[in-house]
């Protein structure tokens, strides 16, 4: 049971992520009908910018040299969002507006076509491989009880999971070293599992490497990065229907979604809202983007934006009642099904309304 549960929470995590790209995928078929499948390379563009963001300003000698993680993490989520946010805003006014009045076909080939040349131009640039993201913040987990080794015998049953957080150290007993940071450098051992005899030589070890800290882990725990996600994913939500639902942009974006001629005739400035809602849009791709490929993952590539894309289109059309509660709940369903199944989505089936012939009277 404790493994289902734990393995719920890693669905849900991820399906959060989906939530986080869905949303904005929905924000632009909702306004202009348009399926944008070049949001996936959004997500991507943000994953890229967060790397290249920490990478200069983390640097030895840079600004950014020895900060406290959230304090990095916070600056790539800003940086990230506000770049790709620009790049969806350049797409929307080269690629979209100018095709907008000839049909959805032209519409959807051009998003295609936007995907494709964002994807290849991080290859050409990038590389296909995958890069490591700059580290931000310790995956701690919670709750965990402070422990005590002296307490520990060799041969009993550990009631729960016992783990220790040592230095690397030199021959002479000095700790190690980053040569790029110059901090020390840790490594996170897990002595024993809940309900696991403890093993003499670990031990033995454990006291030997002389550890700063030493947990008790809880059957079931939530790590600082899963919070971040959901906290991330909740304060979004809660954002865009707030904008959508009780501002007046927000009205003028559900007027152009009603009826983009009657919206423009009525005083609506229509390029001015598609614009924003690309933005918005864009922000919060590149958002994903950091807190998916960066945070959570650990790596990026030019083709991170595919799969996911595939999956927060799945995600939108499972929530496309409207309602932003839907579009985050579909997401997250959505992402602990695929990925506790491990299925991949390969195809997306559509099926028109069945129409009531009606007969003209004579």
């Amino acid at each position: 049971m404790t493994e289902f549960i734990t393995q719920v929470l890693n669905g849900l995590t991820f399906g959060a992520l989906i939530a986080l790209v869905a949303v904005g995928y929905t924000m632009v078929y909702g306004i202009i009908k348009l399926i944008n499948f070049a949001h996936g390379e959004f997500y991507m563009t943000g994953g890229v910018a967060g790397m290249l963001i920490l990478s200069t300003l983390a640097a030895p000698g840079m600004p950014l040299n020895g900060a406290p993680g959230l304090l990095k993490l916070l600056l790539a989520l800003a940086a990230a969002g506000a770049c790709v946010a620009v790049l969806a805003a350049v797409t929307e006014r080269l690629a979209y507006r100018p095709i907008r009045d000839t049909g959805r076909i032209a519409a959807l080939l051009t998003a295609v076509g936007v995907s494709l040349f964002l994807q290849n131009t991080g290859i050409a640039i990038f590389g296909a491989r995958q890069t490591a993201f700059p580290e931000t913040l310790a995956d701690e987990r919670f709750p965990r009880f402070a422990a005590n080794l002296d307490d520990l015998e060799a041969g009993q049953p550990a009631a729960r999971q016992i783990a220790y957080r040592a230095p690397f150290r030199q021959p002479d007993g000095a700790p190690m070293l980053d040569p790029k940071t110059g901090q020390p450098l840790y490594m996170q051992v897990n002595l024993v599992e809940a309900g696991k005899v403890i093993e003499a030589a670990k031990l033995e070890r454990a006291r030997r490497a002389q550890p700063e800290q030493v947990y008790a882990y809880a059957a079931v725990t939530v790590s600082v990065k899963q919070f971040i996600v959901f906290l991330a994913l909740a304060l979004s939500a809660a954002g865009l229907y707030v904008l959508v639902q009780r501002t007046k942009i927000g009205r003028a974006m559900r007027a152009v979604s009603h009826d983009m001629e009657a919206a423009g005739l009525m005083g609506i400035s229509v390029d001015f809202v598609i614009l924003l809602t690309f933005l918005v849009g864009g922000f919060l791709a590149g958002v994903g983007g950091v807190l998916a490929g960066g945070m959570f993952i650990g790596t990026v590539d030019p083709m991170m934006g595919f799969m996911l894309g595939l999956k927060a289109f799945i995600a939108a059309v499972l929530g496309a009642s409207g309602a932003f509660p839907g579009r985050c709940w579909a997401g997250c369903c959505w992402g602990w099904w695929s990925s506790s199944r491990n299925i991949t989505p390969t195809r997306c089936s559509f099926r028109a309304p069945a129409r009531t012939a009606t007969r003209s009277p004579s």
